[in-house]
């Protein structure tokens, strides 16, 4: 039998990873968590069919699964990130990344002072449980008057991440962030990240690192709208080519940024900001990124985060260095501006009539619950289009029609 695979909390898009290897013959490991809280979702529970073994995180778990000579951990989502980390540097040393950077990968604040230290363009970021302090800090920065981002300094899916106005007021959300746990972890947050406010076009760069070199695995712009109150509601994103002359600084930046937060093997999921002073970091996050984005990717390029971590692993490199969009493909997130009883679902019917349809996630049927859509956690379903890219911007405009009929009865 071949060394296994460990995956770490394979929810989200890592429930694409087991197969993606028992593909190459490599049998999988299931780590898991017991769920903090359970929300509709893409990948929100575990397929142990896929696996070899599943395995409940445990405190004696580094010695347990020693015993399996695993070839490799990789965190499938956001909660896995720590422990695989952890393990691949005790079990895994070959393939792991420096684990005296682990905290600049996971920390937001810790993330902008480690590009800060090496010379990279970051953000001015200030980590703190004080009121007090904010008002100093914005004063030394001449930031009093200036619009903000105010969010947890470890979190995902765009949780209680929020922006504040030119002369907003940032004490609300900051003692909010403060005094609810993370629907993540479950945990408090025992500070806040106070940041200036980047401004220009945002891009997911995913990407497979071996032997210290980042490849590019997708190039995704987002598309956000202002929605219930918030900022950062996706809208749809769609898959671009990667253009030297348009998006080679964004590439080259992102790359000099895992270098600083010690990245070698795995997949990470970078936001970056391309503003009129250039790219600007928003995270990294050593993962691959979170959904049903394995399959748009295999879609538009041709391959994806998942097939590059099995080459990584297996190969000990990556076999397609080359990154080509061979298709348009929009996915687009549904939303509800309250929560509430579904009443007529039956209004999402007529996707299966469009055009472009690829594939449609679509969380709930009549007389579900559903969140009123604040962040990408709350979105109620993902609907992706692909094609010809006009064909598939109007497709875009019937599924919003079809949204704005859903009822939904408050609860």
């Amino acid at each position: 039998m071949n060394n296994p695979i460990v995956i770490v909390d394979p929810r989200s898009s890592g429930i694409e990873l087991a197969p993606a290897f028992k593909a190459r013959g490599i049998p999988t490991i299931a780590l898991t968590f017991k769920p903090i809280k359970e929300r509709i979702g893409f990948g929100t529970e575990v397929d142990t069919s896929d696996f070899s073994e599943v395995i409940s995180v445990q405190d004696n778990i580094a010695e347990i699964l020693s015993k399996y000579n695993p070839l490799g951990f990789i965190p499938g989502a956001e909660k896995g990130v720590p422990l695989a980390n952890e393990l691949a540097d005790k079990l895994t040393p070959n393939f792991a990344n420096d684990s005296k950077k682990l905290l600049n990968r996971l920390h937001k604040a810790h993330m902008q002072e480690a590009l800060h230290n090496a010379g990279i363009s970051s953000l001015k970021t200030l980590d703190t449980s004080s009121e007090k302090e904010v008002d100093s800090w914005l004063k030394n920065n001449e930031l009093e008057n200036s619009p903000l981002i105010i969010k947890p300094p470890i979190s995902a899916g765009s949780e209680k991440v929020y922006h504040i106005s030119e002369n907003g007021n940032w004490k609300g959300v900051f003692n909010e962030i403060l005094s609810e746990p993370s629907n993540i972890t479950g945990q408090l947050n025992e500070s806040v990240i106070i940041q200036e406010l980047a401004i220009g076009p945002e891009f997911s760069i995913g990407t497979v690192s071996a032997n210290g070199k980042h490849y590019l695995a997708h190039l995704i712009k987002y598309n956000k709208i202002e929605f219930n109150g918030r900022e950062t509601i996706y809208d749809h994103v769609e898959f671009v080519p990667f253009d030297e002359e348009v998006y080679g600084e964004l590439f080259d930046y992102t790359k000099t940024v895992l270098d600083a937060l010690g990245v070698f093997w795995g997949a990470s999921h970078n936001e970056v900001m391309l503003t009129k002073n250039g790219p600007r970091l928003i995270e990294s996050v050593p993962r691959m990124t979170g959904g049903p984005v394995v399959g748009f990717a295999r879609e538009a390029t041709g391959s994806s985060q998942a097939d590059k971590l099995v080459e990584a692993y297996i190969d000990g490199d990556i076999t397609n260095k080359n990154y080509k969009l061979k298709k348009t493909v929009v996915p687009v997130f549904l939303r509800s501006s309250t929560g509430g009883i579904v009443t007529n679902a039956e209004v999402f019917n007529d996707v299966t009539k469009l055009s472009t349809l690829f594939q449609s996630h679509i969380w709930f049927k009549n007389g579900d619950s559903v969140p009123q859509t604040i962040d990408y956690l709350t979105s109620i379903g993902i609907v992706a289009l692909s094609g010809d890219r006009k064909a598939v911007f109007e497709d875009y405009k019937k599924i919003r029609e079809m949204e704005s009929n859903l009822i939904i009865s408050r609860s």
